[in-house]
């Protein structure tokens, strides 16, 4: 009986806070920057949203971005990104780190990353395929040596900036007409001589129908949160006084 009664009684609870105003359970997707650094300093920057809690750095590239991606999916780590829109090696036409073989300058596409709420760029040495994406993540592909992190410095809310409210349509009042564009006045016309009416029968006025003003009747509808919320913890407490009784 004890059971049934405190089950009871948190579901009441329960109810009521689901019913209670501004209870509400949000369901917005979590958000991660995206950073894309080409070779001649360019930088293109995108605000990724996805439902899950975490995906990869992988995912977030390749399925989420809209970039135009090349990748060697033969690598041991999983993937090897070999070009980003018209920016690296054309593979398979050529190796994935074309412009790594010759023994001169090598250029290829680095993977760093920022933790949510971090300021400092890290070399990923896991690969995009391990690295894990939560909200406020800031990923960045560079074409560079390595050496160099990204140059962007701007924060997770300079690229996902916080979403903002719609604008309400507000009325106008209406711009008055200028006096000099009115038409002109009608000409007065002198009223005919009043005539005596006839007498006729008076009704007698409608009986008016009392109708309560604004406010004075409201409906119980918004109250029942709060009745299920006290009637919740009545039978919590009376739970406890039995316990206590024992």
């Amino acid at each position: 009986m004890q059971r049934v009664i405190a089950r009871l009684g948190c579901l009441l609870f329960l109810l009521a806070a689901w019913g209670l105003p501004g209870a509400t359970f949000a369901d917005e997707p979590s958000r991660a920057g995206l950073v894309v650094q080409f070779g001649d300093g360019h930088v293109e920057t995108r605000c990724v949203s996805f439902r899950e809690e975490t995906i990869s750095g992988a995912d977030l590239l390749l399925t989420y971005s809209g970039f135009d991606t090349t990748v060697d999916a033969s690598s041991g780590m999983g993937i090897t990104v070999c070009q980003i829109e018209t920016e690296g090696c054309p593979y398979p036409a050529r190796p994935c780190f074309c412009q790594c073989m010759g023994g001169g300058e090598c250029a290829y596409w680095n993977y760093f990353y920022r933790e949510p709420g971090s300021s400092e760029w890290t070399y990923s040495a896991l690969g995009a395929v391990l690295r894990q994406v939560r909200h406020g993540s800031v990923e960045a592909w560079v074409w560079g040596d390595g050496a160099k992190p990204p140059t962007f410095a701007g924060a997770f809310e300079s690229i996902c900036a916080a979403p903002t409210a719609e604008p309400t349509a507000t009325s106008e009042p209406p711009t008055p007409i200028p006096t000099s564009l009115t038409a002109p006045a009608a000409p007065t016309q002198h009223p005919e001589p009043a005539r005596t009416p006839l007498p006729t029968a008076t009704p007698l006025p409608p009986t008016p129908t009392p109708t309560p003003p604004p406010g004075a009747v409201q409906t119980l509808t918004g109250y029942w949160p709060f009745g299920l919320m006290v009637l919740g913890l009545v039978l919590i407490g009376a739970l406890a006084r039995i316990r206590r009784g024992r």
